[in-house]
Formats: C-alpha cells, sequence, structure tokens
C-alpha cells in the first residue's frame, strides 16, 4: 500500500481518475475517468453506523449509509489488522448511489486478508469519519479450531429497550452473527409498548412505500445498541415475514394489514429492495432476491441460510391457530420452500463436508403441539408436514449426521429433536436437533397475558409445563425470558448456550446464561447441562 495518508490518498485517488496509482491500460483508464466525474462527498454523517457481511475464506462485504448527500458520490474505505490503523492493508474508493439511496456495499478480496484473523474498518471522506467497525475472516475449511455464531430474532422496535444486543455485541471471538428474521416489524404489534421514541418518527406507523420501509430500518438502525451489533461482528440475515407483512406466503398477503394502500406485490418488492439496502451483502446478479445460501466457516461447521416466506404455499385452512392438522397440512406436493430451493438444499446437506451443518431456518421445524398430537401452527412446517418428512427422510437415507437447527420466529426459547413426524418418535430415532431462540424483544403468550412480573413468570411456568408434557421431542422451554444464542462447533461436540437480558423494560440490563446445552457428534440428542451455578438469577 502506498505511503500517503488518508486524505493524501483521496486527493492523488481524484488526480489519478480514482485510483492512487497510475495505468497504461485504456480500458481501465477510461473506467477510472468515470468514476473520477464523480464528485467526492465532504461533509455527511454515517448515523447508521457500518457493518460487515457475506464472510468467505476470499473475501467480505462492508457497509455504510452516507446522509446528507443529494446525489451519488465517492469518498474513500480502508481496512487495517490495528484498531488505531498504525498498518493500513487496503485503501479504495467507494461508490454511494443515489439509486440504492446512498448505502455502499464493497466488496472487499484482499490478498492479505488472511483466513481466521480479526480486521477492524472504517469509511471516511474529505471531512467525515464513520465509527470503526471490526469482523473476523472465516476460518480456512481444514481447520478444526471452534466456529462460535451468534443467532437471533424479532426485535420489535416498540417492544423493549435492546439490551440483549449489547450482550450479543459483547461476546467475544464469534465468527459471525446470524439474524434468523424479523429485523424490523412493517407496523407495531405492541399496544403497550415500553419504548418511547426520541427520534421524533412515527415508530409505530406501518410501511408500505420504499421510502417508508427506508424510514423503518434508520428508526431501528438510531438505536446505538443494534449498531453496536453490526459494529462488532460480521453478520448474516435472512428475512421472514415482518420485513415485508405478517404471514405473507409467496404472492399472497397476510391478514394483519387493517387499510391496504399499495397492491401486495408492489409492497414486497419495496420491502425486499430495502431489505438488500440496509444489509450488508450484495443482490444476486441473477435472481436478485435469492437469500438462500451457504457460508463455509472452517472444517466444524458450515452455516446453510434458508428462505421460507418468498416461494412457500399459502398456509393451511386460513392460517387459524390449531389447524395445522387439517388435510390440507398433509396434502403431497405443498412446499415451504419451493423445488428449486429444496433441490439446493438437499445438495447443500449431502455435499457438506464440515463436521456440523447449521442451518439457519426462519420458523419451527419440531411440531409444536397443544394437547399432544394437535399441532398449533400452521405457518410453522406444521403447516408443511409432507415436504418436512421428505427432508427428514433424506437427511436419514443419506446417512447425513450432525445437522443442527437455528430458528426464531416463535419468541421462545426451545430446545430439541427433530424426527421424521416432527414429533416423538415411535420406531425410528430423531435425525436432527434444533435450537430456537426467543426474541430479542417481541412479545410472547405470558408478556400478552400477564400484567405483571409475577403473573407473567406464573404463566411462563404453567405453559412450560405444557409444552414439555404435549412435546416429548421437545426438551426445553422458556416462554417467560428475552434474548439470544450463541453456538460452538467443535469437532467431537455442539455446544449452545441461551442468554437473556434481566430486563428490556429499561434501556440498562445485564445478560446472564439462560440455560445450556451439548450435542455429541454422531448423536442427535439434546442433553440440557443446566445454566452456570444450578441456579437462575433474580
Amino acid at each position: 500500500m502506498s505511503p500517503l495518508n488518508r486524505r493524501d490518498f483521496l486527493t492523488a485517488a481524484a488526480v489519478a481518475g480514482g485510483s492512487a496509482l497510475a495505468t497504461k491500460d485504456p480500458a481501465v483508464a477510461a473506467r477510472r475517468g468515470r468514476r473520477a466525474a464523480i464528485p467526492r462527498a465532504g461533509a455527511v454523517r454515517f448515523s447508521q453506523g457500518v457493518a460487515s457481511g457475506q464472510p468467505t475464506q476470499r473475501g467480505i462485504t462492508l457497509w455504510t449509509r452516507a446522509a446528507g448527500l443529494e446525489r451519488t458520490s465517492r469518498f474513500a474505505v480502508e481496512i487495517s489488522p490495528d484498531r488505531d490503523f498504525r498498518k493500513v492493508i487496503l485503501r479504495r474508493q467507494v461508490l454511494a448511489e443515489e439509486k440504492r439511496h446512498f448505502t455502499v456495499h464493497e466488496r472487499v478480496s484482499a490478498p492479505r486478508l488472511r483466513p481466521g484473523e480479526q480486521y477492524f474498518y472504517r469509511f471516511f471522506t474529505r471531512d467525515s469519519d464513520s465509527v470503526v467497525g471490526r469482523f473476523r475472516m472465516p476460518l480456512p475449511p481444514d481447520s478444526r479450531e471452534p466456529v462460535r455464531i451468534g443467532f437471533f430474532s424479532c426485535q420489535d422496535y416498540e417492544s423493549g429497550f435492546y439490551t440483549a444486543h449489547d450482550g450479543l455485541a459483547a461476546e467475544v471471538d464469534l465468527d459471525l452473527v446470524v439474524c434468523l428474521g424479523d429485523y424490523i416489524y412493517e407496523r407495531s404489534f405492541d399496544e403497550n409498548g415500553v419504548r418511547q421514541d426520541r427520534t421524533g418518527r412515527n415508530s409505530d406507523a406501518e410501511v408500505e412505500r420504499l421510502s417508508e420501509y427506508r424510514e423503518k430500518y434508520a428508526l431501528y438502525h438510531s438505536d446505538a445498541s443494534l449498531r453496536r451489533l453490526r459494529q462488532n461482528h460480521a453478520m448474516m440475515a435472512i428475512w421472514d415475514d415482518h420485513e415485508v407483512e405478517d404471514n405473507y406466503a409467496r404472492d399472497e398477503p397476510g391478514e394483519a394489514t387493517e387499510s391496504r394502500e399499495l397492491r401486495f406485490a408492489a409492497r414486497r418488492r419495496n420491502g425486499y429492495r430495502a431489505f438488500f439496502e440496509h444489509m450488508p451483502r450484495l443482490r444476486n446478479r441473477d435472481r436478485r432476491n435469492r437469500i438462500y445460501g451457504s457460508r463455509l466457516l472452517g472444517g466444524n461447521a458450515e452455516l446453510i441460510l434458508l428462505d421460507e416466506r418468498q416461494y412457500r404455499d399459502d398456509q393451511p385452512c386460513g392460517d387459524q391457530i390449531g389447524s395445522a392438522n387439517c388435510p390440507e397440512a398433509f396434502a403431497p406436493g405443498r412446499t415451504m420452500l419451493g423445488s428449486d430451493q429444496r433441490r439446493w438444499l438437499k445438495g447443500a446437506l449431502d455435499g457438506s463436508r464440515a463436521t456440523w451443518k447449521i442451518v439457519g431456518n426462519q420458523v419451527m421445524m419440531m411440531a409444536l403441539d397443544s394437547p399432544a398430537g394437535n399441532p398449533l401452527n400452521p405457518d410453522q412446517w406444521d403447516g408443511y408436514k409432507a415436504e418436512r418428512r421428505e427432508l427428514m427422510e433424506f437427511i436419514r437415507k443419506r446417512r447425513i449426521e450432525d445437522v443442527a437447527f437455528l430458528t426464531g420466529d416463535i419468541h421462545t426459547f426451545f430446545a430439541g429433536e427433530v424426527t421424521l413426524s416432527g414429533r416423538q418418535p415411535a420406531l425410528r430415532p430423531a435425525v436432527a436437533t434444533e435450537f430456537v431462540v426467543g426474541s430479542m424483544t417481541s412479545k410472547g403468550i405470558a408478556d400478552s397475558l400477564g400484567r405483571s412480573d409475577r403473573e407473567r413468570q406464573v404463566l411462563a411456568d404453567l405453559t412450560d409445563a405444557g409444552v414439555r408434557a404435549n412435546n416429548p421431542h421437545i426438551e426445553y422451554s422458556n416462554q417467560q425470558r428475552k434474548g439470544y444464542g450463541v453456538l460452538e462447533a467443535r469437532r467431537g461436540e455442539l455446544q449452545v448456550e441461551f442468554r437473556a437480558p434481566r430486563s428490556t423494560e429499561k434501556p440498562d440490563s445485564s445478560v446472564f446464561t439462560l440455560q445450556r446445552f451439548r450435542v455429541e457428534r454422531g448423536n442427535p440428542r439434546v442433553q440440557v447441562l443446566g445454566p452456570p451455578g444450578g441456579s437462575f438469577p433474580n
């Protein structure tokens, strides 16, 4: 790297046509000349922070948004192995394009980015600097070092403060953080939310237009705790339903919108575009709305991410709670994934050479019955029974071991085993495990019905007891707490911890370990280890 300092780099880049180095290649010189015609950004606000994502052994995507621009402009990014940037290993210009709402998605693949190493990055203009972000490159494919993944979902802004985000941001040695869906909520679902918005925005307004979705992401990113999480760890996000509309299915709208102003197709298009604009990921050139894919994070773990909204058939029998046992839910050919994604998933599972196949899954794979044999929720895999059995049969017949599903959506912590039917096995053992993470803030059953902490605790205890009695395949249930999960994939075992803040009803709250689990390699059974010290904090 040239010894130019940061401001000198911007000046030299302008003179050299977009690069600090001259070239004799006419085509390259022409491209640099076109970029040089784009104005350099001066004073901007990096008010939504920075983020990184899509990590591979060869590179990573860096993100920011420059507020205060009126037209497409250019500035710079730099990467260093040191937090104080004593040694800069990469410095280049980036574009904040008006058509992308002045967001930057810069794919970086420098030869000096080494697998498994930590790096720092920042964006800068002539007059402004972003905060410093951090990411860790994935381990090499033959590495046997542990892989650590944080995972979360369901962060309704109005329902609580982002105290759990502070805990996840402070986790050490995470290779990646995964959002399993419901990153934003298209409207408020909490009439008694504790968050008093200080941003001046109408936080509970329902959004349908592109400008409104953009405002919703800006609202969520106005929270310093969420910005710290994105700043501290590389992140991959997959959408569920609320990034567009509650309980939609493919091109079928949900039923929670009270006064629709746009056709659903236009609303979904706007929601998808805003999602890609605000996440640290590039859009697929050929299939621009594709979010499913896999990431090899080292020899011990491959992360396989799904899309369970865009391709699914409509929920069976009117999507009513308790209707997941209707004949339609059993119908062959009904799909959650769509044929292309299902075929891809089978290939990804069968072809993975990682010890653990970690599947990021929006909705619950295990059955959830009340009473026993009566599935409650047709929006989850209970409404798509034939396809679930097909997938589980494939895993069993192909002898694919060590598959673990990570799931969001249901605002409750669960851990258990996945069988062919989703229920307690009769003659054959489980083929995979599942860890369902509670919400970061969004309310669950106990929150909605209880008027006090004591009432909510009693309701949660009763509900948890009913879950375990009616669902023997579920080893753990916690209806009361919010929080996130941390998974550690080792060569011989999988370790998972559920972590919770003591409160989401006040801005400052510490995080504790709610429960710990272990899965032995080759044995899809969840062992509940208990919280540290054997008791829960008050």
